[in-house]
């Protein structure tokens, strides 16, 4: 069986002390440094509900002990600072909390002297637990939205593009259109070795991909896969990375006859073997779709055919916009079926990248109006969801605004922002 066997703590980490031992939890919070210069860092803060309680008109604090200032505008809340003290609420966009729920907001701050430090972290006075730091995951400096920053800095959007969005760790896509996989794949995870990263990647080429739909494609037959697929994890070897395995693949099962059905449960069960083999260091996530597809003992099933049983665990909302508030019981309700089905539960992943505001309906294909969720990163050892990726990358269309994955920046614009 695979293990999740990277955690490291991101230099500029700063853990905080818990509350009172007395005190139920009812909050948990990362508190994560970047950018750092001279006389200022960016801040990114993660808090996450954590009781039974919805938390309404909630209010986040903490208190760095010497002054700061804001450098700039943050973002995802508003925020005071006086003297040392940072209190964050929201913005307009997110009133509350709902159990299980998170929020993610940032901002740039400016101090002189010594380098702060952050006291506890509270939200509504009650003190947050720690979660596990982010890993050092892989931020591809080569991404679309990474170019079109660097070939737009004049744009004025590209101020909040690159720092909310192209500096953000997203998951990077591998399928037929990336030529020789072993190639890609390798270039890929060895210039993130060589960062001290750790990649996500997605493989996406099953055999007769997304029934048909605006996705279409993948390998032309199984035995075309299955070479493609070992290619893919040979090239890993035994560097770290993060695989989520075929989105939506198994939710579509239903547009398969028996054969097809049975091959491509076949061809998963030959995925997870590979990885196993030949990239044991990877935490391989078998997509299972969205809160609003399948039932979750449904779900169970079709992961418990597909193999998992020997992967890391699952993935969900894979480019989707289900909030964290549907998103995280449904994983924790799948995994419980699996207990009841095999005996043993499993970890997931969600894809928080697009899912801010919620989804607009059921349609799933460039809806306006949606939002940016909270950051990517890694939860402590046994959380659940184990971690937050940002698998679909925000502003890349789904192939209704353009043709799918192409950067439209104006959708990324508004995707900050909510519009």
């Amino acid at each position: 069986m695979m293990h999740t066997v990277f955690r490291p703590a991101l230099a500029t980490l700063v853990l905080l002390a818990s509350g009172a031992a007395s005190a139920a939890p009812t909050c948990a919070a990362t508190y994560a440094t970047r950018d750092d210069w001279a006389n200022g860092f960016v801040v990114d803060i993660v808090v996450t509900n954590t009781g039974s309680n919805t938390v309404s008109g909630w209010n986040v604090t903490w208190d760095y002990g010497s002054a700061v200032t804001l450098a700039s505008a943050p973002w995802g809340a508003r925020v005071a600072v006086a003297g040392g003290r940072v209190t964050a609420t929201d913005d307009g966009g997110r009133p509350s909390i709902a159990p299980g729920a998170s929020i993610g907001f940032g901002m740039p701050l400016a101090y002189a002297g010594a380098r702060p430090v952050p006291g506890k972290i509270t939200v509504g006075g009650a003190h947050c637990t720690i979660q596990g730091p982010s890993p050092n995951l892989y931020s591809d400096p080569q991404s679309a939205a990474a170019r079109w920053v660097r070939d737009n800095a004049g744009d004025g959007r590209a101020a909040e593009i690159g720092p909310r969005i192209a500096d953000q760790p997203a998951a990077k896509w591998f399928g037929g259109w990336s030529g020789d996989i072993g190639n890609a794949v390798g270039s890929y995870v060895g210039a993130a070795a060589a960062a001290r990263r750790v990649p996500v990647l997605v493989a996406y080429n099953i055999p007769a991909r997304d029934c048909g739909q605006h996705s279409a494609g993948g390998a032309g037959s199984a035995g075309a896969y299955q070479d493609w697929i070992r290619a893919f994890a040979n090239a890993i070897g035994p560097r770290e990375a993060v695989v989520v395995l075929e989105p939506d693949a198994l939710p579509q099962l239903d547009c398969l006859d028996a054969a097809g059905k049975a091959t491509r449960l076949q061809l998963f069960r030959h995925a997870v073997a590979q990885f196993n083999e030949r990239a044991p260091r990877t935490a391989l996530y078998i997509d299972i779709g969205n809160s609003d597809w399948l039932e979750p003992a449904e779900a169970a099933a079709r992961l418990v055919q597909a193999g998992i049983a020997s992967a890391e665990g699952f993935a969900l909302n894979v480019s989707n916009y289900r909030t964290d508030g549907e998103s995280n019981p449904y994983g924790i309700a799948v995994s419980q079926a699996l207990r009841q089905q095999a005996g043993w539960g499993k970890p997931f992943v969600v894809d928080t990248s697009r899912n801010g505001a919620g989804p607009d309906g059921r349609e799933w294909c460039d809806p306006p109006g949606r939002k940016i969720g909270v950051p990517p990163r890694v939860n402590a050892v046994g959380s659940q969801p184990a971690m937050t990726l940002w698998v679909k990358a925000p502003g890349e269309a789904d192939g209704c605004a353009a043709a799918a994955g192409t950067f439209l920046p104006e959708m990324a614009f508004k995707m900050i922002h909510g519009y």
